[in-house]
């Protein structure tokens, strides 16, 4: 009964005065809005990347040359991944598939359309390493490896920049001033992890490359090697016996430090999820700056009203109305204000992000801590903005209250 009496009465005290309280309350729901919605974006961002190397598979392995810190400097590149590595890698117990890597970049023309594109220079291995399908035409095939032919195999965004009105299949597309043919067109990949786009690829013979594009050919260099394990393999195993296996012909003492890198997909994936974590809590810690905002709002209004009741609390009090009941109804009012506003805060942020993601075309998970923090957040809020004004109003005392005008 007691509840319910406070409850109609910080009902009363709400609508008696709109304006107001419909302003105190906007600044709750901008604050639990906006932490709802940074939570989201930042949920967001971390399930697309993990969502993207997943795709690759945990049993992806990239190694990648590596200068030793006490290796002294030179103008040539760091040499010491290269195709032999690669070739031999393929006999090492557990291996699927790997795939030798040389890249760079040229401009890319037809007729008067020019695009720059990123170079891959690899075997037809790559594309499962990758998990990279072909949207039209054909992939590179032994013959195209073992002749270093001009057959390439483009991008999504190359076909759309070079070719936007006619098919691009048995076309000749200029790379570095050289003619190449076209023999297939890749399906649409985005971004890596690095923010390079996937889609400004071209795929060519890795021989080709060497010959066309490479000045250290005669080093047979490579960028990096990607390896696919079988699944069966437990993963620090394959890393120690591809580790053991390069130092072996890598000649690398026992002192000295690998002229290689490893990188593990598995473990990028475990440190995206904890860098996504850390990144929402950020966002949600800048948003809760406006939940501060609103809470001063709260406390300005509660006061206001302590102060427009002061004899209406000096008549409860005369009246025989305990302190306590004086203090709860206050901190009551600020409460519902607060989770009032909380609510329409969750359903706006809620609501936002998920029209975002559908104009964005991404998935935008929905999660119960979110809205469990919303909660938590509007009643402490509350609370906390309630307490000076409730205090205040309980400290008054009933003569005086009654001589206000």
């Amino acid at each position: 009964m007691m509840i319910r009496s406070v409850f109609h009465e910080a009902c009363l005290s709400m609508t008696g005065n709109k304006l107001r309280s419909f302003l105190t309350t906007l600044g709750i729901i901008i604050g639990v809005c906006a932490v709802v919605m940074m939570v989201a974006a930042g949920q967001t961002v971390q399930n697309i990347i993990q969502e993207r190397f997943v795709a690759m598979g945990a049993n992806l392995l990239i190694i990648h040359s590596q200068r030793p810190k006490a290796a002294v400097r030179t103008s040539g590149p760091m040499t010491s991944i290269t195709l032999d590595d690669a070739l031999a890698m393929k006999k090492l117990r557990g291996m699927d598939v790997v795939a030798p890597v040389l890249q760079t970049s040229r401009q890319a023309i037809n007729g008067p359309n020019n695009w720059s594109v990123s170079i891959i220079g690899t075997t037809p291995d790559y594309l499962k390493t990758a998990n990279w399908e072909i949207a039209a035409g054909r992939g590179l095939d032994d013959q195209d490896i073992k002749r270093g032919t001009t057959n390439v195999v483009i991008g999504a965004e190359v076909v759309s920049e070079l070719y936007p009105y006619e098919d691009p299949l048995g076309k000749t597309i200029r790379i570095g001033n050289q003619p190449f043919n076209i023999v297939g067109v890749l399906k649409e990949k985005g971004s890596n992890s690095g923010g390079a786009n996937q889609d400004s690829s071209v795929m060519m013979p890795l021989l080709t490359v060497q010959r066309r594009f490479n000045r250290y050919a005669k080093l047979n260099a490579v960028n990096h090697i990607a390896v696919k394990f079988s699944e069966t393999e437990n993963l620090n195993v394959v890393e120690r016996r591809i580790s053991r296996f390069l130092r072996a012909r890598h000649k690398i003492k026992d002192e000295d430090p690998d002229d290689f890198r490893i990188f593990n997909i598995a473990e990028f994936v475990e440190n995206i999820r904890l860098v996504g974590t850390v990144l929402s809590v950020l966002l949600a810690a800048i948003a809760s700056i406006s939940l501060v905002v609103g809470a001063i709002g709260i406390v300005n209004m509660m006061l206001v009203s302590v102060t427009e009741r002061t004899r209406e609390i000096g008549i409860r009090k005369a009246l025989g109305a305990p302190n306590g009941w004086i203090m709860l109804q206050f901190l009551f009012e600020a409460v519902l204000i607060s989770m009032v506003g909380g609510t329409i805060g969750l359903v706006l942020g809620v609501g936002l992000s998920q029209l975002g993601g559908y104009w964005y075309d991404v998935r935008v998970p929905f999660s119960l801590w979110p809205v469990v923090l919303s909660f938590t957040v509007a009643l402490v809020v509350g609370v906390v903005s309630g307490v000076f004004p409730a205090y205040k109003a309980m400290k008054l005392d009933p003569i005086e209250a009654l001589r206000y005008q």
